[in-house]
């Protein structure tokens, strides 16, 4: 029997029943100067802590050890781990390997209890990309400059490449600092029979200031996740922390998913996207919701179709399609990653 756990122990589970935490791509370095760090979540070690005792209480099984060293190649020696470091706590799981996740959005009482039955240890999320999350604004932020052409004439511009700016007006931009080249989007979406307005402001890549001219400005483009190309705007370097406390169950808000970054119809795991709730509502980074579909419609068998509901039909509990986590929050509106989805997920649906 020990042979099988120990065998079992190298894989390793997810701790949150909804969460399906993101191993993406390694980002740049970080804007503090940092090593390169991964997106995902990450707990800080204390004092007394082992691998043997966290994987019990993140993982439920003390015998998972295995996997959580596995996926934190830099501890040599597993027996010896030191407060203050940072390691990383779940790895992406296949679907088959999850636990069952309740339909409704009113889990029953067994579940409660099994859920909390484990001591509560809340894990870092770190979004390595924070600097090109994309954000919805009433307005669009000040404009400091428009991007005229590429040095060599080139129509699409990369990291390395110099480009030629006008300033908004003089001393707009400043030599040797950092700004952002971004683009707009006018969002205007029937949202719960509400109307969401607002500009979409989309992160294209980090510039630094080279010389200033009498009628223009160069810059060479520093990083960037898409091209930038001429007509593109210059605003201010966004300053955003990467490192979120995460806040598994906060305060349930009566919100809903505007559009995603990419204006894509479906969102699914990793996508960033946008919900109609801000700092105004108490939002904040860290925060983790669920994403629920109306039960609209129920299999009839006397006619053998799907038919849409009526009036006389039972009202059905949402059925909890996934879980996000908040990244940035403006005024009226907030930037979110989903974390998981057991469905599509589409633009109008329930944030809660």
């Amino acid at each position: 029997m020990n042979q099988i756990k120990q065998c079992l122990g190298l894989i390793v589970l997810t701790a949150f029943i909804f969460l399906e935490p993101p191993l993406m791509v390694t980002a740049q370095d970080s804007k503090h100067g940092g090593p390169k760090q991964e997106s995902g979540f990450y707990y800080t070690i204390k004092k007394g802590d082992t691998l043997w005792d966290l994987s019990e209480k993140f993982y439920h099984s003390q015998w998972d050890w295995p996997g959580l060293w596995k996926i934190n190649k830099e501890i040599k020696n597993p027996h010896q781990i030191y407060p203050g470091r940072k390691i990383r706590v779940f790895l992406k799981s296949s679907p088959s390997r999850l636990p069952a996740v309740p339909e409704s959005a009113a889990a029953p009482k067994a579940f409660e209890d099994e859920t909390r039955s484990t001591p509560a240890i809340t894990p870092d999320f770190v979004y390595a990309k924070i600097d090109y999350a994309g954000f919805i604004k009433k307005k669009t932020v000040p404009v400091l400059g428009k991007i005229i052409r590429e040095q060599d004439g080139n129509l699409m511009m990369s990291p390395g490449d110099i480009i030629y700016i006008k300033p908004s007006e003089p001393d707009a931009l400043v030599p040797d600092q950092r700004y952002q080249v971004f683009t707009t989007q006018t969002v205007n979406e029937k949202i719960n029979k509400e109307r969401f307005k607002g500009i979409k402001h989309i992160i294209k890549a980090q510039i630094r200031v080279l010389e200033t001219k009498t009628d223009y400005v160069s810059a060479v483009i520093t990083h960037g996740v898409k091209q930038a190309h001429a007509g593109d705007l210059i605003m201010a370097y966004y300053d955003r922390e990467p490192f979120l406390k995460v806040q598994e169950d906060p305060p349930p808000i009566d919100g809903a998913i505007i559009c995603s970054q990419e204006n894509a119809l479906m969102v699914n795991d990793y996508a960033i996207a946008f919900i109609n709730r801000g700092s105004d509502q108490n939002i904040r980074p860290g925060q983790i919701y669920s994403v629920l579909q109306e039960n609209r419609s129920a299999f009839d068998a006397s006619e053998g179709f799907w038919h849409a509901f009526t009036r006389d039909d039972i009202a059905l509990d949402p059925l909890i399609s996934g879980r996000l986590i908040v990244l940035h929050t403006e005024a009226a509106a907030s930037t979110v990653m989903i974390l998981s989805s057991r469905r599509d997920i589409h633009p109008g649906d329930m944030v809660h």
